[in-house]
């Protein structure tokens, strides 16, 4: 069955890179070219990327290559973050074909119907073809600057082809002897004049920040708009929209650019602060009516729930319904199998390591392996609106 199911596919041109020749890049002409059994590969089964997809920013380690059992040396590049799944065109995740060709994901998703497959036609039709969240590992090495992310109003209105985002983060684990700290919006009392005379002369802002300790299992929203910074400790899980827009407003004099003007322009000064507004950032997971599967509370357009896996023998697996869209699962204790109701395909997911569920491998179960500690996954998804669980 050779290259003839997607001969009849309607490709929108707009989305496709073309030469000077007038002829589709060569990536995306063989995606078109793709057999029954390559359609079948990328819908009908987990999608397992290629690791090492690093984004080695200054402020990262190398402990992202330990968790995911990578080999490195002293010649290796930081690994500050690990881009799990991603259709951003910053670092796009890449996967392989069978043939042993590649392709990143961002391109597979430019045919409309092979993007209907993957997302589920209701993702598409709500939020386009492009892949609309982010999920990554995170290794905080060192301090982040203090930065802020632009809603999406604001990110329009200042002409940004990124929207803006919130984010989730959920604290994995902490280095030994690191500070391990969340600054997370402003001090109690601290003014606006105050902060922005502090910006102007160029002083250390974090000095006027709420500073929390994080811990082990900790989740925190980060609403748009607000400043915060992350020092040198914390292995944590970063969930957002797919964005990679972020204002630097103060970098400990590291000689990196700042976005002063356009941190000002969408910083929040509505919001809470201090201890108070901690209490409303932190997410808490809240049992559901399914055995084994916890959700928490998020304030856009992403699901963020937990699967934890019984590893007794003779336990029952929890059962997952995937309301035909995408999921994405990450590993985050144990070892779990995770296994289409039917058994047509099985994958194992470890601490440290991510797959994607598309729309049409259907409902699944999940399996703890792992007799000595929890098994768990983060399970995330779209809020359709309108649609079961929307919002």
């Amino acid at each position: 069955m050779k290259g003839y199911v997607f001969c009849s596919l309607e490709v929108s041109r707009k989305n496709m890179s073309i030469n000077k020749d007038n002829m589709v890049d060569s990536s995306l002409q063989q995606i078109l070219a793709f057999s029954a059994e390559d359609v079948n590969f990328l819908t009908k089964q987990p999608i397992k990327f290629i690791e090492g997809n690093f984004a080695d920013y200054m402020w990262g380690g190398y402990h992202l290559y330990d968790m995911k059992d990578l080999p490195y040396d002293e010649n290796s590049r930081i690994a500050a973050e690990s881009w799990e799944i991603s259709g951003h065109k910053k670092y796009p995740s890449r996967l392989m074909m069978p043939n042993g060709s590649t392709f990143t994901f961002m391109d597979l998703l430019k045919n409309r119907r092979l993007a209907g497959l993957i997302l589920g036609e209701a993702v598409v039709e709500h939020f386009g073809q492009n892949f609309p969240i982010l999920v990554k590992f995170v290794d905080v090495h060192k301090h982040m600057s203090a930065h802020l992310h632009p809603s999406h109003a604001q990110a329009a209105a200042l002409g940004e082809d990124d929207p803006g985002k919130e984010e989730v983060f959920i604290v994995l684990d902490l280095h030994e002897e690191a500070e391990s700290a969340l600054y997370l919006g402003l001090k109690d009392g601290v003014t606006r004049k105050a902060f922005e005379e502090a910006i102007s002369k160029e002083e250390n802002i974090l000095n006027l920040s709420h500073k929390i300790y994080v811990k082990p299992g900790e989740i925190y929203r980060i609403p748009s708009g607000v400043l915060h910074c992350w020092t040198g400790g914390s292995i944590a899980i970063e969930i957002t929209e797919s964005s990679d827009l972020t204002y630097r407003m103060y970098d400990f004099r590291r000689k990196r650019p700042t976005h002063i003007k356009k941190g000002l322009a969408s910083i929040d000064y509505n919001c809470g602060q201090g201890i108070k507004f901690e209490k409303e950032c932190r997410g808490l997971w809240q049992s559901t009516q399914v055995k084994g599967l916890d959700i928490v509370k998020t304030h856009n357009a992403l699901r963020v729930e937990r699967l934890t896996a019984n590893s007794m023998s003779g336990a029952e697996p929890v059962k997952v319904d995937s309301r035909g869209n995408f999921e994405v699962l990450m590993g985050i204790e144990g070892v779990i199998k995770v296994a289409s109701l039917d058994n047509n395909w099985i994958a194992n997911l470890s601490k440290g390591r991510s797959i994607l569920i598309p729309s049409k491998a259907g409902s699944y179960k999940i399996y703890g392996l792992d007799r000595e500690n929890e098994n768990r996954a983060l399970r995330i998804s779209m809020k359709i609106p309108g649609g079961n669980g929307g919002y």
